[in-house]
């Protein structure tokens, strides 16, 4: 493991890519490298893209790539895709998307599967992230597959977390009022030539009004409206510090009109996620949201086996037959389920916070 972990840090890429296969899977060996990922890495902010399907998130990423590369920024990109109902495995539309990176040994595209998580995020993908930090990829770029309202697991993940939404895709103020813009710290409007881009930023700037406090800085590079969507909030210093600011920009990732401006607007955020105080809420963020996805995955691999034991049908047939609520069956599953996990823990007697008096 030392050899592999050293080869990796060497930038040997066919270490990297197995490294990232040995961490999608369980095993001894596979433990070992996690935890020495986790203690090894957690320097570099990584940037998370989130949104609905089809409003251009691979394509404002392959320009923003482009961008970094003229500034020598090594860049990996960790592309999380839908699930192949068959495989099982990641359906490879976004790394096809950003093809023209893929022969430049500086950026690393790794297209991952999300195995069926509601929040877009598979566990591997944490650990794929440090291993391009490990491998000196800086910024490490996460995007997330698009499936909606659910996709914010990337905000415990993500020490900066963009929200990518496109004008035309029906009733955007729905979307935009639940869940995603909540862990958004830049909204990016894609496809700012169309002509309901003036009319999406000003959706989100009333859902920001109704769910969050926050300072907006719209910017719609459209040559049409150089101007129209006012940046007044910028540089107003009535804005209490404690209040979290959301820059909100129109771009076109197709052009590039608006990507370079973005670009500064990620790299200031990123900075801010570099200082000593905020790496380290950020970081212990991210190891809290591990430990929360690995406890609810292993509690539901238990709550499977409990529900699949034949002497719970007789438990079923009582609340068929009214006998009991759903809620106390579900409490009593709920609790066999614990009970079980617990039992086979390995650690058992060795309970986080109890004194051994």
């Amino acid at each position: 493991m030392d050899e592999l972990v050293d080869q990796i840090r060497r930038g040997d890429r066919r270490s990297l890519a197995r490294a990232m296969t040995l961490v999608d899977g369980v095993g001894p060996d596979v433990t070992e490298l996690k935890d020495r990922l986790r203690q090894s890495t957690g320097d570099v902010p990584w940037w998370g893209f989130t949104g609905p399907p089809g409003v251009g998130k691979s394509t404002l990423i392959d320009a923003l790539v482009t961008l970094l590369r003229r500034s020598a920024h090594r860049t990996g990109i960790i592309a999380i895709d839908p699930t192949s109902p068959v495989s099982g495995g990641a359906l490879l539309g976004d790394r096809v998307r950003m093809m023209r990176h893929a022969v430049d040994r500086d950026v690393f595209i790794r297209s991952l599967a999300t195995r069926g998580r509601e929040g877009g995020l598979s566990d591997a993908a944490v650990h794929c992230a440090r291993l391009l930090e490990l491998a000196s990829y800086d910024p490490v770029l996460i995007e997330t597959v698009g499936v909606g309202q659910n996709e914010v697991d990337v905000a415990s993940v993500a020490d900066v977390c963009v929200v990518v939404l496109g004008p035309g895709y029906g009733d955007d103020i729905q979307l935009i009022k639940a869940g995603l813009l909540e862990v958004a710290d830049v909204v990016v409007v894609n496809k700012c030539d169309l002509p309901e881009a003036g009319r999406l930023l000003k959706e989100v700037h009333s859902a920001f009004a109704g769910i969050v406090g926050v300072a907006e800085a719209s910017r719609l590079p459209d040559p049409h409206t150089p101007d129209s969507a006012g940046s007044d909030a910028e540089g107003d210093e009535s804005v209490s510090a404690s209040v979290r600011r959301v820059e909100v920009l129109g771009v076109e990732a197709k052009s590039g009109r608006g990507v370079e401006e973005l670009l500064d607007t990620l790299m200031e955020a990123d900075r801010v996620a570099r200082e000593p105080a905020r790496r380290q809420s950020l970081h212990d963020r991210r190891v809290l949201g591990e430990i929360r996805r690995s406890a609810m995955k292993r509690f539901e691999e238990s709550l499977d086996r409990v529900l699949s034991n034949p002497t719970y049908r007789a438990h079923v047939d009582r609340l068929l037959h009214g006998e009991c609520s759903l809620d106390m069956m579900a409490g009593r599953f709920a609790a066999d389920a614990a009970t079980e996990l617990y039992r086979e823990s390995p650690d058992a007697g060795d309970v986080p916070g109890e004194d051994s008096a």
